[in-house]
């Protein structure tokens, strides 16, 4: 895709300007058939940003809407999320500080949990324990598009990637443009362990901001934004 032609200040600024603009709007779009745009925000000891959310535990066993597989997806397995910040207290979970000793989920290779909503969200907060890089979450709509996927590589520029400390679990939130039935978290390799889930839909809540959760967020949109600004300058 190299060119040999000389751009233009009066092309190349406008094209900056733009890929500027939609890195610090928090526009970018996920890989999908849907065209759904993915907003992602963490925060270590975060809490969810959607007021009045439906909050997820797990303390009462695993609610109906939500199957884990066959093999490889269970509970209290591997290094448990650690709680930190105001996470554990918004959730009614213990210890305040500390590895969770409350019940959680650990997907195993080739594990996964799947949550089935009985209605279109478009919100999804998840505390996402020693986050690794083959840790996944995929979003489909009602027709079972794929709208987008996060990986845990997503967070490496904010935590220590599969740190079992304070500084390796994140609380995540997720907005999408188009509203997701499913969401299903997987792992390729050992383990994707994750507790606290909420979710709901911006429509009817109230959304609250989020500081110091930029990273996540730079970390997705840079390499798309970028990469569309690379096929335009090719094809000048």
């Amino acid at each position: 895709m190299k060119k040999s032609a000389i751009l233009s200040h009066k092309y190349v600024l406008p094209q900056l300007r733009l890929v500027i603009g939609a890195v610090l709007l928090g526009i970018c779009s996920l890989s999908s058939s849907a065209h759904a745009t993915l907003l992602v925000t963490s925060q270590i000891g975060g809490i969810p940003t959607l007021s009045g959310a439906t909050l997820v535990n797990f303390d009462g066993g695993l609610p109906s809407y939500v199957t884990l597989s066959a093999n490889n997806a269970l509970f209290d397995s591997g290094a448990p999320p650690y709680y930190s910040g105001a996470t554990a207290v918004f959730f009614g979970e213990k210890p305040n500080n500390g590895a969770d000793s409350t019940n959680y989920v650990a997907l195993n290779t080739g594990g996964s949990a799947t949550f089935n909503f009985a209605t279109p969200e478009n919100y999804f907060g998840i505390l996402w324990g020693s986050v690794d890089s083959y840790n996944s979450l995929t979003f489909y709509d009602a027709a079972n598009n794929n709208l987008g996927t996060v990986t845990g590589s997503n967070f490496a520029a904010q935590i220590s990637m599969g740190s079992q400390g304070s500084n390796g679990t994140t609380y995540v939130n997720i907005t999408s443009s188009t509203p997701f039935t499913k969401v299903v978290a997987s792992s390729s390799a050992i383990a994707f362990e994750f507790d606290d889930v909420a979710f709901g839909n911006t429509a009817t809540s109230a959304m609250a901001p989020e500081p110091g959760s930029i990273y996540a967020l730079l970390a997705l949109c840079v390499p798309v934004v970028f990469g569309s600004f690379r096929q335009r300058l090719a094809r000048a």
